[in-house]
């Protein structure tokens, strides 16, 4: 594929410049332990090629229902906090995956486009 490394659990999603990595786990929590791992070794595989990460614009999301306080993941030694949304290719995703925000988003859109 392109030479990143997969682990068990974890699965990339790939468009353009933009990569999502994928954890899952039941209870929300074990999915965590595996996306660290996954950091380290693709921290690894960047510094190998040369490619900066702009850890700025990562962004991390715990899709459940409930407000625990989770183990934040690290990129590069820095902890990423956990959003209760995200914009991913122009979706907006929040933690329950209701899609309220994202729908609100596209109402506001098109009434800026066809106000009169």
């Amino acid at each position: 594929m392109n030479g990143i490394s997969l682990l068990r659990y974890i699965m990339l999603s790939l468009y353009a410049n933009d990569t999502a990595i994928l954890s899952q786990g039941k209870p929300p929590d074990k999915g965590i332990v595996p996306l660290q791992n996954y950091f380290k070794n693709l921290e690894t595989w960047l510094v190998r090629w040369k490619i900066k990460l702009n850890v700025g614009k990562t962004e991390a999301i715990l899709f459940n229902k409930k407000n625990d306080d989770w183990p934040k993941v690290k990129v590069y030694g820095t902890p990423i906090e956990w959003k209760k949304e995200v914009k991913y290719l122009g979706v907006v995703l929040d933690k329950q995956l209701n899609f309220r925000d994202h729908t609100s988003l596209i109402k506001e859109k098109y009434n800026k486009a066809f106000r009169a």
